[in-house]
This record gives structure tokens, C-alpha cells and sequence, in this order.
């Protein structure tokens, strides 16, 4: 995962005899200073090896430490290089992630059969996509078990299989951990000789994350089947969710509606999120021309929104001005005919932007959930609240199921251009709006984002190298050197390559027809989901 930090860094080259790396400590705030001072008062000072001349020091987040590789990202700036974000890849193999199992495709292809029963009665074979079993007479249950390196999803799907049958009548099922451990199924149904295809209604009571294979079953007659594909396809088609975009300017709309319209409309953008400004933070400021907005908008078939985002806004202090303005907001719809309202207020608020030294990483979390708390018990029943979270929330389950109660809706900034990435990282909200019963809306970035650069750092076992990894009171400090360093006895890394990052892995901002050309196929396959509500599209105009 690549981590970002900002921090207020004192870096500069020193003599050759003498460097100390200091940690200071003042009001809350950290700073990083190296001269040749072999201690400060106040501060934590450790000496670094003879001939260190420093460039930029970058602290890690407390509790990181790097293995064998360091990823870091940024760009020379003032004859030095300003690190914007990190990686630390480990070297360690971890269990492997389970994936989620995909639509559409035939499931076959990656999974393993095995036959199961105390006659031996049943042979199979899974080669290319396609399962061949025959079974001998018996009485004892006897078949295959199928099973796949996946989790399954919470997307509104059947189970299709296509075959081809003689004998008698095989029996699907499928089995979650709990039904596996007790050597037990749920029944789907049958696939008889004459029919060639089914579908079957995954049963309500399974979970669904916790699945561990399918079942399919011998009749106690002499019997074969080929079976041809077993997918997951969806349900129904589902109600198209509109499609929306932000609106940042407050001019955009005050002074150019008619037109922000014409071109929304002419986009199939069915919702927009718009600044809306307020009168010392704790009143529209101009109500009228407000309701004359979303009126007009209305009757094009477009939702508005507000949307704020600092994030400031997750602090301590902050958090009561952030309550006014979300009370502002539901004054105003509470003053307005139904056609003039706010459909709901948004707040793209980043926590992780702040310096460590403002917002420590250990406190981001609870932070963030006490400003979500005050906008839900601001905005009370009648105003929908919306947060902008980033894609790698996904991996943070306790944080997402602690945001449910306070959040009407999520937007997921899934700010990738591959479609396999753009779905793998949208499926963890997808299903946590299942589970809460909310709405998830997937963000893609169509703006200009600048270009960097990524160096790697291997660790460098004998020889000079060119970044230190220090170790202050506990936490890990990187020293970027303006001179290659021999330092047998201190961890060094030497700069292995350097390559350019355009963004194009990020934004779609050089090629808004491919963003187009995607977004009904994404549309349909996240349609699957009970709680998706709609594509996002950041800077599209």
C-alpha cells in the first residue's frame, strides 16, 4: 500500500566528519533537523555514520519497517528529492488473499475438483474449463467438491451451469465454512439428462464471504455429465443509478446554470455535487438563487448535492464549525418545497493529508468517525449524508463498519484505469453497502495529475549505498544522501532504478473516450449490487 506523509523537514549537507539526526518534540509537532550538533536540548539525537551528507530526511509512519525494498515517490524540488509518498513491499510471502469470484466467467477454468465418497464409486476429470464425471451405482453419497481461490461477493447473483447429461439426475450444492466443517450443503437443485442449462438461487442463509466450495453430487444410478461452464451471472438487471460529477466552482452554477445543465445533461449525469456558499458558515448565503438551481436542475432529471472537503475538518476544533455548516444545510431544505431541496450533503474530507504532527496516524480513524458523527447527528433524518473515502479503505474493515451508523452513502475514490483494478478495489464497499444497507457511489478521476518519479532502494549487503534507514526512539527514519555512504554498520540502501510515473495509471485526464467506452460495462457489473449507486466521475468537464 503506498502511504503518504507530510512533515515539516529540515535537510541540508553536512561536513563529512560529523552529522547528528535529530527528533524534536513541541507543542505536539515534530520536526527533523541534521547538523553537527551532537545533541539538542529536547530532542532525540543519534549520530549518523562518518561521511553522511544528507539530502532529505523522511520519517515512517510509527511502527513501519522496511525490509529489503523502499519505494519512494516524488520529485526534485530545490536541488533536493521531495518525497511525496512511500511503499515498503515485504519480503516475506503472506497467506495468499482470496479473490473475489468474478461474473460471468467460467469458474471452471481455476478451480480443482476432487471426488469424494466411501465406495469409490465416482471418476472426474476438470481439464481445460470443462468437468467430466461418471458416476457407478450406490448407496453411500458420493460426487465432486470444487473449490477456487475466491471469496464470494454479495452481488445480487445465480449460479449458471450448462451441461450435458446421460442416467440419472446430479445434485448442486454449496457449502460455506460452517456447512463444510460439519460435512454439510445447501441444496440448489438438479441437473437432469434432459435438460442442457440452469440457474440456481444461491440460498439467503449462506455466507457468502465464507465460502468454501461447490458440491455436485452422484445419483445412486450409473450416470455422466459434462459440465460445459459454471458461472455466476446476475439476477436481474438492475435500474440504471445515475451517473454524477462535481461541480467545484460555485460560479459554475450561480452564473452559468443554464448552461452547467445543458452540458450535464448532454454528459446522462443525472446528479451533481456542488460548493454551495454559506453566510459565516451557518447559513446559505443566497437561498433564492439556491432553490432557482435546483429546480431547473430537477426538471432535467438532476439531482443537486452540496459538497465541503478540508481535512482540517476532522479535528478536535473544527468539528463544531463543520456541525453549523451541515445545520445550514438542513435549514435550508427544511424551508424549501420538496423540489427546491438538497438531495443530500457530501464531505470529501482526507485526513491522511494532514502532517503527522497535526493528525498522528494512530488517531485518523477515531478522528474522522467523530466528525462523521457530529454531520450525521447535524444533518438528523432528513438530509442524506455522503463521505468521499479512498479505495484502500477497503482493506480497513473495523473502520468502514464504525463509519455505517453516521453515513447514508460512500463515494470510493477508485481512482485507477484498469478495469480489473477499478472492480477488485470497488467490491469491498459493494459489499459493505449490502451489509449496512447503504448506498456505495465509484469514483474515477478524469483531471490532470502530475507526473513523478519512483526510486527503489534495495538493501545493500556489502558496498556503498545511498539512503540510511535510522532508527529514532523507535521509529524509522529515512536519510536520502547526497553522496554514496559505506556504512557497515548501519542499514543501508543503495538507489537501484528510478522510473517516471505520468498518471495514466491513475486518470483517465489523456483519454476521456476509453473512461466513456468503460463506464457501461462497469455500470452493468456493479448494477449487480443492491447498493450501488452510480459512477462518479472526478473533473469530467
Amino acid at each position: 500500500m503506498i502511504h503518504r506523509f507530510l512533515f515539516p523537514l529540515l535537510a541540508m549537507s553536512l561536513p563529512a566528519h560529523a552529522a547528528t539526526l535529530h527528533q524534536c518534540a513541541a507543542d505536539g509537532k515534530v520536526r527533523y533537523v541534521v547538523d553537527d550538533q551532537p545533541r539538542w536540548p529536547g530532542c532525540t539525537s543519534v549520530a549518523l555514520p562518518p561521511g553522511a551528507q544528507v539530502e532529505t530526511v523522511y520519517p515512517l509512519a510509527p511502527g513501519e519497517t522496511p525490509e529489503d525494498t523502499i519505494l519512494l515517490h516524488g520529485n526534485v524540488a530545490d536541488g533536493r528529492f521531495a518525497v511525496s509518498e512511500h511503499e515498503l513491499p515485504s519480503s516475506k510471502p503472506g497467506p495468499e488473499r482470496p479473490e473475489p469470484m468474478p461474473l460471468h466467467a467460467n469458474l471452471l477454468t481455476r478451480m480443482r475438483a476432487r471426488t469424494f465418497g466411501v465406495e469409490e464409486r465416482v471418476q472426474a476429470t476438470l481439464t481445460d474449463g470443462r468437468l467430466q464425471v461418471t458416476c457407478r451405482p450406490g448407496e453411500r453419497a458420493a460426487g465432486v467438491l470444487l473449490t477456487g481461490p475466491w471469496f464470494m461477493t454479495r452481488a445480487n447473483a445465480l449460479l449458471a451451469a450448462t451441461w450435458t447429461a446421460q442416467g440419472g439426475s446430479f445434485t448442486w450444492q454449496v457449502a460455506d465454512e460452517v456447512r463444510r466443517a460439519r460435512d454439510d450443503a445447501f441444496d440448489l437443485g438438479t441437473s437432469a439428462p434432459d435438460a442442457k442449462a440452469a440457474r440456481f438461487v444461491l440460498p439467503a442463509r449462506l455466507d457468502r464471504a465464507g465460502w468454501r466450495q461447490f458440491v455436485l453430487l452422484c445419483p445412486a444410478s450409473q450416470a455422466g455429465i459434462d459440465v460445459d461452464s459454471l458461472a455466476l451471472e446476475p439476477a436481474a438487471a438492475s435500474a440504471p443509478a445515475p451517473r454524477s460529477t462535481w461541480v467545484w466552482r460555485p460560479g459554475d452554477w450561480i452564473d452559468g446554470g443554464p448552461a452547467l445543465l445543458d452540458w450535464a445533461a448532454a454528459q446522462g449525469i443525472g446528479e451533481l455535487f456542488v460548493t454551495v456558499p454559506l453566510k459565516d458558515g451557518a447559513a446559505v448565503r443566497a437561498p433564492d438563487l439556491l432553490a432557482a438551481f435546483v429546480r431547473q436542475a430537477g426538471a432535467r432529471g438532476i439531482g443537486i448535492h452540496s459538497v465541503d472537503g478540508d481535512p482540517h475538518m476532522v479535528l478536535a476544533d473544527a468539528i463544531p464549525a463543520v456541525a453549523k455548516r451541515v445545520q445550514a444545510y438542513a435549514a435550508y431544505n427544511a424551508a424549501q418545497p420538496p423540489e427546491a431541496r438538497l438531495r443530500g450533503v457530501q464531505f470529501d474530507v482526507e485526513p491522511y493529508l494532514l502532517p503527522d504532527n497535526v493528525l498522528p496516524a494512530s488517531r485518523r480513524d477515531a478522528a474522522y468517525l467523530d466528525m462523521a458523527r457530529a454531520v450525521k447527528t447535524a444533518a438528523g433524518d432528513g438530509l442524506r449524508v455522503e463521505f468521499v473515502v479512498p479505495f484502500w479503505w477497503g482493506k480497513n474493515q473495523a473502520l468502514l463498519d464504525a463509519l455505517a451508523p453516521h453515513a447514508d452513502a460512500l463515494a470510493v475514490m477508485d481512482y485507477r484505469t484498469d478495469r480489473e483494478q477499478i472492480v477488485d478495489f470497488a467490491i469491498p464497499f459493494l459489499d459493505w453497502a449490502g451489509a449496512h444497507g447503504r448506498r456505495v457511489r465509484i469514483a474515477l478521476e478524469a483531471g490532470p495529475i502530475d507526473p513523478e518519479v519512483q526510486r527503489r532502494y534495495v538493501r545493500a549487503a556489502d558496498g556503498p549505498g545511498d539512503l540510511l534507514a535510522v532508527d529514532v526512539a523507535g521509529r524509522q527514519v529515512l536519510a536520502l544522501l547526497r553522496q554514496p555512504l559505506a556504512a557497515p554498520d548501519a542499514r543501508v540502501y543503495r538507489l537501484q532504478s528510478t522510473r517516471a510515473i505520468d498518471g495514466s495509471a491513475t486518470t483517465f485526464h489523456k483519454d476521456k473516450a476509453a473512461l466513456l467506452r468503460l463506464l457501461p460495462g462497469l455500470e452493468a457489473e456493479f448494477g449487480a449490487w443492491d447498493g450501488f449507486g452510480g459512477i462518479a466521475v472526478h473533473e469530467l468537464r
